[in-house]
């Protein structure tokens, strides 16, 4: 009996210049046509020579994000035959996964993510931390008792695993925590190069304004089964698809339900994107049967465990 397969999609922090060059020129070339239409620069230049700080920029990540995960998508399938029977993505790479079940097509989500991004900029500054290995009730503890005192915002924003979770929120709120964390005897908190603060409450007016234009777009239920990173579940229909995507940008990534899931299916997760940061987060999360596209030998790999 084959093995159950998921295909996994990053999010922003997997960017980096040059990321296009795995990826057969063919591929890149076929679908410049739509990456030329869809936004008003030239995405594909900026992803290979920059500058970085140009492809920093949320609304130009996530575009560049998603081309890059969803044409490294479609170079594995041309290399073996195999279909994944859930798609998922960490935050904005769910809409890659959006992409690969047909529920959009790739120029539409291309100006959606930019919209998305355009969005965010427009938020107040905020900051991001990753927090190693202190527990969710011990950090939501602390969220809450800054919160409640500085009336600002920080909260958990990425659930990834039992020993990463990301909070954002405020600047000053977010370093008042790790702070306390601090004191508290944790000792790894990585400060996030990031201007805006995603999955808090920060994106409240992000949110209404994306609700406004999404309200625009032809979504299509996905022909894979996809679970959502706001709660780890499928939608039941386009309005409930619509609401996930846009309660992702106010709410956290649940992404340890996610992996819990693929785990009880014994599943062989396959990481399409650049750099390999879903991998070493699901090894966190106690899978062992993992492939990325950013290995040399991915196809080998995936060929043994099929």
């Amino acid at each position: 009996m084959p093995r159950h397969i998921s295909f996994v999609f990053p999010g922003q922090g997997s960017q980096s210049m040059g990321m296009l060059d795995r990826i057969d020129p063919a591929y890149i070339n076929h679908f410049r046509p739509k990456v030329d239409s869809a936004l008003d620069l030239d995405l594909i230049e900026i992803i290979k020579h920059g500058p970085i700080e140009k492809l920093n920029r949320s609304s130009i990540t996530q575009p560049a994000i998603l081309l890059t995960s969803y044409l490294l998508y479609k170079e594995l399938l041309s290399k073996i035959n195999i279909e994944p029977d859930i798609i998922c993505g960490h935050s904005l790479g769910e809409y890659t996964a959006l992409v690969v079940g047909n529920s959009i097509d790739l120029e539409e989500a291309l100006k959606l993510v930019h919209k998305r991004g355009l969005l965010m900029e427009e938020c107040n500054e905020g900051s991001m931390y990753a927090i190693l290995n202190c527990d969710l009730l011990t950090i939501s503890e602390f969220c809450d008792e800054v919160s409640n005192k500085t009336k600002k915002i920080v909260s958990p924003a990425n659930i990834n695993s039992p020993n990463q979770i990301v909070i954002a929120g405020n600047i000053d709120a977010v370093e008042e925590v790790v702070m306390l964390l601090k004191n508290h005897g944790v000792k790894r908190c990585i400060k996030l190069q990031v201007s805006v603060a995603s999955h808090c409450e920060l994106m409240s007016e992000a949110a209404i304004k994306f609700k406004e234009h999404i309200s625009t777009i032809d979504l299509k239920m996905p022909n894979i089964e996809l679970l959502h990173n706001f709660n780890a579940q499928s939608s039941k229909d386009t309005d409930e698809l619509k609401l996930n995507i846009i309660n992702q940008l106010t709410h956290p990534v649940q992404w340890t339900k996610t992996m819990e899931i693929l785990n009880k299916k014994n599943s062989i997760v396959v990481e399409c994107g650049p750099n390999k940061v879903l991998s070493g987060i699901a090894k966190s999360n106690n899978i062992t049967d993992i492939v990325s596209t950013s290995m040399d030998n991915y196809v080998q790999r995936l060929t043994e465990l099929v």
